[in-house]
């Protein structure tokens, strides 16, 4: 007669949460309560936001536009998130998630497979409603996926997406202009009915 022993191992399992939607509706916000109910929970946290995002100063913190903050690092790459994240690190938040591309997702699926718990918050689409990348990706892959909607700006309905309101440069929608991120006088959110129409 054989005895086998079976090693009880517990591996940690990654998880991804998606918080996304258009400007205005809440996913810093959102964000920063996941942060910081976690670091209550004496877990060990890292926020990460794109250096592009300077509507606050060149300041090392993720901030809302209902004034909430928390302590963040800047970085430009993806790769850059992956290179700073320290070993013991429980919670990986990263706001402003569409300004990193493509080159995102394996940073992502690596933190996955080493058993971390991925908080991303981003714009689902541009401000000419076209899908936004990474995120719809990000979306399928996600655990948990949040869609947030905003209050449009003519009508006061659940408004969807958000549209750029300044004249000037054509600029690519997929690129961020450093002058107009973030700007509350540069987009409005709109519901599907009153995108069209001028502010």
């Amino acid at each position: 007669m054989y005895t086998i022993l079976v090693k009880n191992v517990s591996k940690r399992i990654g998880y991804l949460e998606v918080i996304a939607g258009p400007m205005y509706c809440g996913k810093t916000e959102e964000l920063i309560r996941q942060v910081k109910r976690a670091a209550i929970a004496k877990k060990h946290v890292q926020v990460f936001k794109h250096a592009i995002d300077t509507r606050y100063g060149n300041d090392r913190k993720v901030f809302s536009h209902a004034g909430l903050s928390f302590e963040s690092e800047l970085v430009t790459k993806a790769s850059q998130i992956l290179k700073n994240t320290r070993k013991n690190t429980d919670l990986i938040a990263i706001d402003e998630a569409q300004w990193f591309g493509g080159e995102l997702i394996p940073v992502i699926q690596k933190f996955l497979d080493e058993g971390k718990h991925v908080i991303v918050a981003g714009l689902a689409m541009t401000y000419d409603r076209q899908p936004f990348p990474p995120i719809p990706t990000l979306m399928s892959m996600a655990d948990k996926s949040t869609k947030l909607s905003a209050i449009c700006s003519i009508c006061g309905a659940e408004a969807v997406f958000h549209k750029r309101i300044t004249d000037g440069k054509k600029i690519d929608p997929l690129k961020a202009d450093p002058s107009l991120v973030g700007r509350l006088d540069s987009y409005e959110a709109r519901c599907r009915n009153c995108f069209s129409k001028k502010p």
